[in-house]
């Protein structure tokens, strides 16, 4: 522990690196769950997808054209052939099995059940072209080709079959699969649903009016952003006033569905500090770490959920979720896409002072070069593509310098998160 002393008072500071071990040892992860399977996209299976069914389940046709028994058509000395139409077969069920008899033919539509003893379907191009009345109109074939032109049923999948294997990361081609096969939903893993909340009397949500001196939850708008770019799927409970109450409650209903719970806010060393007050009977700890920003945090579990807590500040909130709870829901994920790309920066500008503690601060890269943005006003964060960081020093590190610099433009994950 690194220590320094405020108007004559010990205080104690964990390291980023002692901060995220005791946040690694919470044991963040994400059980086997079932998901829609148009949510499923990019995740990995965690079962077989075995066909209950045949796929197709009937012999049907492949083109819209006439179903007839090979032997009425096949040689030269049959062609042209005249042949009766005796009934007509559409997609979309037929209220009887359809039977050929020799000399016969079925009118047979793309996708609609081949009648029982046609071994072919000649395309409606090789014929005298469709008739209206059945059982009494011909129609004459005058070309066959060497396709039967019948999709054969369970030509894709026999019952018991493997569709899709567990392991795999799924694509929407099998999402189409999926449906094929009747199924609504399938068991994925690795992917964390994370309960977001932002505390404040002052914070309202995007979209109403604000009074004098409330402002808009910008907090959960970024945190919940990212996450469901990486690919983690979130509950965001709306943000709660500075009540003890209502936050034990807002604080429970995310515990009951989420993997882990990140709040902003209400955890500084103020006498109305809603998360800690919330939190005094609940295995959560609070600390300052050694940061700048970010001094401030918490982690521990919430009704046995693990938890962390950040400040809420929106520039202190995302710097420290980029150093606190993003690395670990990358990891839940194994999705080495989400991950950060760390490039070596040349910082020019004005010196940077003194500081005991690292500091992590937004900044633009522009090429090889970048700058800090030394504001922590909401302002910065709209022209900010990276945190740069800068390490502890006894003097100032002068005009420019190398850092390392986390790009803020990762790519996302092969499967989006999605809000639940």
């Amino acid at each position: 522990m690194m220590s320094t002393t405020v108007d004559s008072v010990q205080v104690h500071l964990r390291t980023v690196d002692q901060h995220r071990c005791a946040i690694r040892k919470l044991g963040v992860s994400a059980s086997v769950r079932s998901v829609p399977i148009g949510n499923a996209v990019g995740a990995t299976l965690a079962e077989d997808v075995v066909a209950d069914h045949a796929l197709p389940a009937f012999d049907n046709s492949a083109v819209d054209g006439f179903a007839v028994r090979a032997a009425d058509v096949i040689g030269p000395e049959h062609l042209p052939v005249r042949l009766l139409v005796s009934a007509r077969s559409v997609a979309g069920g037929q209220p009887a099995p359809l039977h050929l008899h020799p000399g016969e033919s079925v009118q047979v539509m793309t996708g609609a059940a081949v009648p029982y003893g046609a071994d072919m379907v000649i395309p409606v191009e090789g014929t005298s072209g469709f008739v209206e009345t059945f059982g009494i109109e011909e129609v004459t074939i005058h070309s066959v080709g060497s396709k039967s032109n019948i999709r054969s049923r369970a030509s894709d999948f026999e019952v018991g079959d493997v569709a899709v294997r567990a392991g795999t990361s799924v694509t929407p081609a099998q999402v189409g699969v999926l449906a094929a096969l009747g199924r609504t939903h399938v068991l994925i893993e690795s992917a964390p649903i994370v309960a977001v909340l932002s505390t404040g009397s002052e914070v309202r949500p995007v979209g109403t009016e604000l009074a004098r001196g409330e402002c808009y939850d910008a907090n959960s708008a970024m945190i919940v952003a990212d996450l469901l770019r990486c690919g983690a799927d979130v509950h965001l409970e709306p943000a709660v006033a500075d009540d003890v109450d209502e936050c034990r409650a807002a604080l429970a209903r995310c515990a009951a569905v989420a993997d882990l719970v990140v709040t902003t806010g209400g955890i500084s060393a103020g006498t109305e500090e809603v998360i800690r007050l919330a939190l005094a009977d609940q295995d959560v700890e609070f600390v300052s770490v050694a940061v700048k920003p970010g001094k401030p945090q918490g982690c521990g579990k919430v009704e046995g959920t693990p938890i962390v807590c950040l400040p809420g500040n929106p520039v202190s909130a995302l710097i420290s979720y980029e150093l606190f709870v993003r690395p670990i829901i990358v990891a839940a994920l194994r999705n080495p896409r989400a991950e950060r790309t760390i490039r070596t920066v040349r910082v020019a500008g004005e010196a940077v002072s003194a500081s005991p503690v690292p500091r992590v601060m937004l900044g633009i890269v522009d090429g090889e070069g970048a700058r800090i943005i030394r504001s922590h006003s909401v302002g910065a964060l709209a022209d900010a593509n990276c945190v740069i960081v800068i390490p502890p020093s006894d003097g100032d590190l002068g005009p420019s310098g190398e850092y390392p610099a986390w790009m803020l433009d990762s790519l996302a994950s092969s499967r989006r998160g999605t809000c639940i």
